[in-house]
């Protein structure tokens, strides 16, 4: 009896369901999967053909056989149906690549104005899928993502809606097009490029008036002088991951901006900075310089490794906006951390962690930054390493630098409201607790 019922209820809930209009049913089944969207053509004549007419497409070839992937493609997108697209998504991988016939397919989704454009190149041997010129002027898309697949240049580009660009592993048949195609977006707020190693990129050009946050990483293997250049005055968050670009040129980012740096300036692994390069150091300069207006930086240690070198010669600049610091030393390159807080004259909290640092250390700490007198309220120290197995010498006696880097803190910030140390300094941590604590309002938090 309880079976009927369900039995009932179940066609009551598909009567109710076929009772909506074609329009409203389309919208339901864009939200599911297009191979779920097809299966509903089984249920009656109504629904035979309905999947045609869903807003949109999420297909993955690989999952399929070839014939049948491409005769579904051939009728769901060449079938005459110019009903608007919201969304795109296609995974390609087939055995033999028909360009024409990819082509045709991507010119009907720009014709039939797809709104979010996502297509993935998986082919074998990496195989070359072009864009045709049609997404070049897709007036009403909105997100485009694009991976492994080959852009040509094009002078005229209209994309007028375009808000998210992510480029990953595109190739390029020069540096105008990836230029041209930013610089076009006039309302582009989110850019994110992975670099391939032979993407034919020898200069990043990113100028944009609308961009608000732009990420780029790069896989290169060999330093060869390229060049990243931003010039985007309304930028708020930028993320460098670049080791093999020489030179980085800011131009322009936004007055209180979030970076996150972690580039080699064309410096080679564990090789100093030399003091007759004086290109390289007023590229850095300059650098720092571009950044001196951000509100909040996280630097690698292999950049700060860098700049350790650059303030052995040069002085940083004032960064009087910076409220958050987060730092990652390397051996003994902290040796400059009261230098660096010293140029943070607004620090509100920083975050220090520490590679490989030795048990004990012979770091003058004696400098107290300005931060420390009035606007430093929070610090958490950790590290990855107390002792540098590397050296095979018994360490020195003297004041551990972990307890060393405690008693600064403690002892000079005027204001600081928080010190947290990571379960590294759990060892000694009965030592720091009984430190003078130079603000009244001091805790100490032990996180594990």
């Amino acid at each position: 009896m309880d079976g009927e019922t369900s039995v009932k209820e179940n066609q009551k809930n598909f009567d109710r369901l076929s009772n909506l209009p074609d329009s409203l049913l389309c919208k339901i089944l864009s939200d599911f999967s297009t191979k779920e969207s097809v299966s509903t053509s089984v249920l009656s004549k109504r629904w035979r053909n309905l999947w045609l007419n869903v807003p949109s497409l999420d297909l993955d070839s690989i999952k399929i056989r070839d014939d049948v992937f491409v005769s579904f493609m051939d009728r769901f997108l060449c079938s005459g149906n110019e009903q608007h697209l919201e969304r795109f998504k296609l995974i390609y991988e087939v055995f033999e690549h028909d360009e024409s016939r990819f082509k045709s397919w991507i010119d009907a989704g720009t014709r039939r104005r797809v709104r979010h454009l996502d297509v993935r190149n998986e082919l074998w041997d990496d195989g070359l899928v072009k864009m045709p010129p049609s997404l070049y002027s897709c007036e009403r898309l909105v997100n485009l993502n694009l991976y492994r697949v080959y852009l040509d240049h094009h002078e005229s580009v209209s994309l007028p809606c375009v808000k998210i660009i992510h480029l990953d592993m595109v190739l390029y048949d020069g540096d105008s097009t990836l230029e041209t195609l930013i610089s076009s977006c006039l309302v582009l707020e989110k850019l994110t490029i992975s670099r391939d190693a032979n993407d034919s990129l020898e200069a990043v050009c990113v100028r944009s008036q609308s961009l608000k946050s732009f990420k780029i990483d790069c896989e290169r293997y060999e330093i060869d002088g390229h060049v990243v250049a931003i010039d985007a005055p309304r930028l708020e968050y930028m993320n460098l991951s670049d080791h093999m670009s020489e030179n980085f040129i800011i131009h322009s980012i936004g007055p209180s901006a979030k970076v996150d740096i972690d580039v080699l300036f064309g410096v080679l692994y564990a090789e100093p900075l030399e003091p007759d390069d004086s290109s390289k150091i007023t590229m850095l300069r300059e650098f720092l310089t571009g950044l001196s207006t951000v509100s909040d930086i996280t630097i690698s240690f292999d950049t700060l490794n860098i700049i350790h070198d650059y303030c052995e010669m040069e002085q940083l600049p004032q960064f009087c906006n910076l409220s958050y610091l987060d730092l990652c030393f390397e051996d003994t390159s902290w040796e400059m951390l009261p230098t660096l807080l010293e140029s943070c004259p607004n620090l509100y909290s920083v975050i220090l962690e520490f590679i490989l640092l030795p048990e004990t250390e012979q770091v003058d700490l004696s400098l107290v930054p300005h931060c420390f007198k009035s606007s430093l309220e929070f610090v958490e120290l950790k590290t990855v390493d107390s002792v540098d197995m590397r050296k095979k010498e018994r360490p020195p006696k003297g004041v551990s630098s972990k307890m060393k880097l405690a008693k600064y803190f403690l002892e000079n910030a005027a204001a600081l409201k928080e010190l947290t140390l990571q379960r590294c300094f759990c060892n000694i941590i009965d030592q720091i607790k009984p430190i003078p604590r130079r603000s009244t309002e001091c805790e100490l938090v032990m996180e594990y």
